[in-house]
């Protein structure tokens, strides 16, 4: 069954209600529509990005992108990316709300209502990681970068944009300093190619924003022993 919050508890309404806000009241950042504004910074993610990269948004063309804590942002719509998945354990209620949008470009998203502890992909799957805005609201951070880390692939890249510093609020629970974010990327078997610290806060009571490039350190991976297997098949039939 799909994740239905009670939207009584400030923890959830909060979240989802920041969006129906701005969604009915405009922030007039790009005027226009609210999907015209969120279409707006999902191309300038995609810039940012690529641009972290030292790449070409068109790279991504035959890539396969995953944004962890999406909300209904539409982190993807502009992606030109052959594969696109948007995990968020709200997307259900937003879905229901009417809230996400068509793509712009590239292959449609593909939406899970789920959280990010446990991700239904198979390991070293994705070229890149997106979590931007996302590690703050989650309780477990930690396990959450863990499957970051399983999903990516040896080459692939995680682009993380955090708030760092402030007080814990209801949705946003997790507060990262500069050391500790790092400590944690370092602890989850990442290597941070890139970190870019004093940037403006996606959320104002936060201190300051930062933007990483991490690469997950190369391991082998975890195999089966297709021999081992066939023999206790094979003792199963009797031979």
């Amino acid at each position: 069954m799909p994740f239905i919050p009670d939207l009584t508890d400030p923890r959830y309404l909060d979240e989802v209600g920041w969006f129906l806000y701005h969604e009915k009241y405009g922030r007039d950042k790009f005027g226009g529509s609210y999907d015209a504004e969120r279409r707006a910074y999902s191309r300038m993610l995609l810039e940012e990005v690529a641009n972290y990269l030292a790449q070409e948004p068109t790279w991504l063309e035959d890539k396969t992108v995953v944004s962890i804590g999406c909300g209904c942002s539409g982190d993807l719509v502009t992606f030109p990316s052959r594969v696109k998945i948007a995990i968020d354990p709200l997307l259900y209620v937003y879905d229901q709300l009417g809230l996400l949008m068509p793509d712009e470009v590239g292959s449609p998203t593909l939406y899970l209502s789920i959280g990010a502890e446990e991700l239904p992909l198979l390991s070293d799957y994705a070229d890149l990681v997106i979590c931007r805005n996302a590690l703050d609201h989650m309780h477990n951070p930690a396990g959450a970068l863990k499957e970051m880390g399983r999903i990516l692939n040896n080459d692939g890249a995680l682009f993380v944009s955090v708030d760092v510093g402030g007080e814990p609020t209801p949705d946003e629970p997790t507060v990262f300093s500069t050391d500790s974010l790092e400590a944690l990327l370092l602890q989850e078997q990442f290597e941070i190619i890139s970190c870019v610290s004093d940037e403006v806060p996606h959320s104002a009571w936060r201190h300051s924003s930062m933007r990483i490039i991490a690469r997950k350190k190369p391991h082998n991976g975890l195999t089966l022993d297709k021999e081992e297997i066939l023999r206790g098949y094979r003792a199963r039939l009797g031979e």
